[in-house]
């Protein structure tokens, strides 16, 4: 990537720095009989990454390092495996302090105070064989999804990924893990007041798609808003973009994302979990304070619709 002077911090938050190179390249190590391989761990790095970054094609790698296609397509995934088995840092909270420190990112960054916020994303690949149109999606071309639940410093922290393109986001979200904990509650702390006689539990923020629980807020319908619908909308989609710009950052460092994925299926689904976990190594984490909080025994409200409408209400004073 272009290294000159006067890049931005942004431009500057897209480069894999040598430290991470380095950890992958001790994955790989670790995977790999070196006396049985053409390439050392470090080259298998440089061929893995200069396809993921540049978004270029196998067989235009190929033609650059002056290997087969199926020798690239190999580096690629054995590089990618290295890194899914042993630098695997997709972690779902799993105590109630773990969500409070989530919680806290966002307070902190002065948005919505949630549990984090999630969306869907469909990755190109070619039709895998004899699938018919099962990974057709209503963009019109073949695709798996991936689903992900993101912190305020855009960390990815829960990853549900291979879905057939066709099936909508809240499909794969009413059969995943994810949904399993938030509806247990049992790793979740508990509600806390936001003011004496006004108490919510965590929640998680999504768009329009999912369905409206108390531990999933989503935004007003679009049509005959009021003026306080409008205001709510705004406060959620302002927190609820952090896992667009997640998204957004993964595909500008890895280029790859932009194009058809040509691997084997499988292959491409771990290619994309691995990029996601190198994202991970280069996004800040919380480990701040928390602000002191009232915890509550109980919930104060039996759907989500209510919750909803006390959240607005509370948002607009």
């Amino acid at each position: 990537m272009d290294s000159s002077g006067d890049e931005s911090d942004e431009d500057k938050e897209l480069f894999v720095p040598l430290e991470v190179v380095q950890k992958v390249e001790q994955a790989v190590d670790s995977e790999t009989n070196a006396g049985n391989m053409k390439f050392s761990s470090f080259e298998q790095c440089v061929i893995f990454l200069q396809y993921s970054t540049t978004g270029e094609s196998v067989g235009c790698i190929s033609r650059r390092v002056g290997v087969a296609k199926s020798t690239v397509s190999s580096v690629i995934k054995r590089v990618s495996q290295a890194i899914v088995k042993h630098l695997n840092n997709i972690e779902i909270p799993s105590t109630p302090h773990e969500w409070r420190v989530v919680e806290e990112g966002f307070v902190q960054k002065g948005l919505m105070r949630c549990a984090g916020t999630l969306d869907g994303k469909h990755i190109r690949i070619k039709a895998p064989p004899n699938s018919g149109s099962v990974y057709y999606n209503y963009k019109h071309f073949f695709s798996f999804s991936m689903l992900g639940l993101v912190d305020a410093n855009r960390k990815v922290l829960f990853l549900d990924i291979g879905t057939p393109g066709s099936l909508s986001d809240s499909s794969i979200f009413n059969r995943s893990e994810l949904k399993r904990i938030l509806e247990e509650k049992s790793t979740l702390p508990p509600p806390i007041h936001y003011t004496e006689n006004l108490v919510f539990p965590s929640f998680i923020l999504a768009d329009g798609i999912f369905a409206l629980t108390t531990y999933l807020m989503k935004p007003f319908g679009r049509s005959n808003l009021t003026r306080e619908q409008l205001h709510f909308n705004r406060k959620l989609s302002n927190t609820r973009v952090r896992v667009e710009h997640c998204f957004g950052i993964i595909a500008s460092r890895f280029r790859i994302m932009h194009s058809c994925i040509e691997l084997m299926y499988a292959d491409a689904v771990e290619l994309v979990t691995a990029l996601v976990i190198l994202h991970n190594y280069l996004m800040p984490s919380y480990d701040g304070p928390l602000t002191p909080v009232v915890e509550s025994a109980a919930e104060q409200f039996r759907n989500g619709k209510e919750q909803r409408e006390a959240l607005m209400n509370f948002l607009c004073n």
